[in-house]
């Protein structure tokens, strides 16, 4: 494959993984993914509560599922510009948002674009800002877009031990295949902002005012445990080091019965509602 003439050098090896490993499996499993989220987008946007005229700036807009919602929610005199770095996923995204006057998408990395300076009101994302290879700079790249009392709020997941639907497939998948390669602590990836102390920290480096992570429960909205046991060998911690070690079908099969049934013990076999836990990120700029 040719060199991509937009990826910037900066966080290289995410816009690699989601052009052409996770984006492209994010819209194979769309609706799947998207309808095990509703209860996390209703958070955001109570959270970030953005108003008729407003514009936002969201980061990571992926299949376009928050946008939609922000754009409804901004109308017609505001304006949503979402950015990510996946290709196939804003494929999707513009056909779900054509028509729509008041969204415009970008394929940039927001920790490196030059976006107009003191233009946003709010920055909202979900599982969105957990990719920057350099979090410091990019929240100060996020900073300088917000116009002076503008405001952040975004999600990211809590702690795997607060999420049972992803530390109870990754035990099994330990067991089944090892542990994964060794990696430096806090690599850009869905966990990277587990440590609310150490977002907070990010976002005080950064120049924020008033930042606050907080841990909010939530529940994901399952169909199946056959469904939830193929899910938890494709995504999140058990995904990844499937994807790391490559087991033969035969594995791959009994690692999926095991998970099924650890969910099974776990839930009583009720996945419609999995217990979940985030770090909402809230800040602003004061000045």
């Amino acid at each position: 494959m040719p060199p991509d003439p937009l990826a910037p050098e900066a966080n290289a090896a995410q816009w690699k993984n989601w052009n052409e490993i996770s984006g492209p499996k994010w819209v194979r499993l769309g609706s799947r993914m998207e309808a095990r989220f509703g209860d996390v987008n209703e958070l955001l946007l109570a959270r970030a509560a953005p108003q008729p005229g407003e514009h936002v700036l969201e980061i990571g807009c992926g299949l376009a599922s928050t946008t939609l919602p922000l754009a409804e929610r901004v109308g017609a005199g505001g304006h949503v510009l979402g950015v990510d770095l996946s290709e196939p996923m804003l494929a999707v995204a513009q056909e779900r948002v054509a028509g729509l006057t008041q969204v415009t998408l970008l394929r940039a990395d927001a920790q490196v674009h030059a976006f107009p300076q003191e233009h946003f009101d709010l920055v909202a994302s979900r599982f969105g800002v957990m990719f920057f290879a350099d979090p410091v700079a990019a929240f100060a790249n996020i900073r300088r877009a917000l116009r002076p009392g503008g405001r952040v709020c975004c999600a990211a997941w809590a702690d795997i031990a607060d999420n049972p639907h992803w530390e109870i497939p990754l035990a099994v998948a330990l067991r089944h295949l090892g542990p994964p390669k060794p990696r430096p602590p806090r690599t850009p990836g869905p966990l990277a902002f587990s440590d609310r102390d150490y977002v907070r920290s990010i976002l005080d480096a950064a120049g924020f005012d008033a930042v606050a992570v907080t841990i909010a429960p939530v529940f994901l909205h399952g169909t199946s445990i056959a469904e939830e046991a193929e899910l938890a060998c494709l995504i999140g911690p058990s995904g990844a080091l499937v994807a790391e070690k490559r087991p033969d079908a035969a594995t791959l099969a009994a690692l999926q019965a095991e998970i099924a049934a650890a969910l099974t013990a776990a839930t009583g076999g009720n996945v419609l509602r999995l217990a979940a836990r985030l770090n909402m990120i809230e800040a602003l700029r004061r000045h």
